[in-house]
């Protein structure tokens, strides 16, 4: 499902390809992108502009209408923050049914850093695209009865923000103020699994055994199913891809996560280092 640098920029203009650039900010976008790519916005496309949940059908068939994800295309998702909103972008596509879907191994930074091509030319909408009907899958996503059916029957919870975070030092990351929950703190019984063990100082994410080896540190076990989340479910995702699509982990991603758990009233919270 990871493709490098070199393999994209070989393909650029293969008409068979749709390139979707997902950051944090769309302005990072407009600064310069790779050719063809089309700018997906987290907030706007990517989720319910109205409710917090994830698009429903007949958004889904716009956005895949507009990039021209026609029957046979690929999707190349990559941005910014080491593909955390891509990795969210591609558990999108593949919650609504999508299976040819690859990631751009480093993301936005990568590309950068190797001075492959940029422009500002923004590729025109392809609204008359016939499309798939898309399909919600019920197995790729958990809420919070599922997390709750998970305390009760011991199904691994992996919390994948920071530790300050998990312990409960903190609401939020500073510059956040917006995810904040209304408690901090953990699901009791969640492991603590930073998103970032599983990348390299240069964003690329690790080989085989070097996950295997970091997940087996926190205590993962990668023969057991899993749902993961984070604050508002991008790291989720980001780690959910790794389990799921490179080692094979029934995973589930929990994308109300903690702004969602720790603002709901009655709701169990741990504290501290211990799951």
């Amino acid at each position: 499902m990871l493709v490098d640098g070199a393999w994209l920029h070989d393909r650029l203009g293969d008409d068979e390809l749709v390139i979707c650039e997902v950051d944090e900010r769309p302005l990072i976008y407009r600064l310069g992108h790779i050719p063809g790519a089309h700018c997906l916005d987290w907030r706007l496309d990517l989720q319910d502009p109205v409710t917090r949940d994830v698009p429903d059908q007949e958004a889904i068939s716009r956005l895949w209408r507009r990039i021209g994800l026609a029957p046979g295309r690929t999707v190349v998702f990559y941005g910014d923050k080491s593909n955390w909103y891509a990795c969210f972008a591609f558990w999108l596509f593949r919650l609504y049914g999508a299976t040819r879907l690859l990631i751009l191994d480093g993301g936005r930074q990568a590309w950068v850093r190797e001075q492959r091509p940029l422009t500002r030319e923004e590729p025109v909408e392809n609204a008359s695209t016939e499309v798939r009907v898309p399909r919600r899958r019920r197995d790729l996503r958990a809420g919070w009865r599922d997390v709750q059916a998970a305390i009760a029957d011991g199904v691994q919870l992996l919390d994948v923000r920071t530790p300050a975070e998990y312990r409960g030092d903190v609401l939020t990351e500073a510059g956040y103020p917006e995810e904040a929950a209304q408690r901090p703190g953990h699901i009791p019984g969640a492991l603590s699994v930073p998103w970032d063990i599983a990348v390299g100082e240069d964003g690329r994410i690790l080989a085989d055994e070097a996950l295997r080896a970091r997940m087996a540190s926190r205590g993962v076990d990668l023969a057991a199913p899993a749902i993961t989340y984070c604050r508002i479910g991008e790291r989720s995702a980001h780690t959910w891809f790794v389990l799921h699509e490179l080692l094979g982990v029934r995973t589930r991603n929990y994308d109300g996560s903690w702004t969602e758990w720790g603002s709901m009233i009655g709701m169990p919270v741990s504290l501290g280092e211990r799951p």
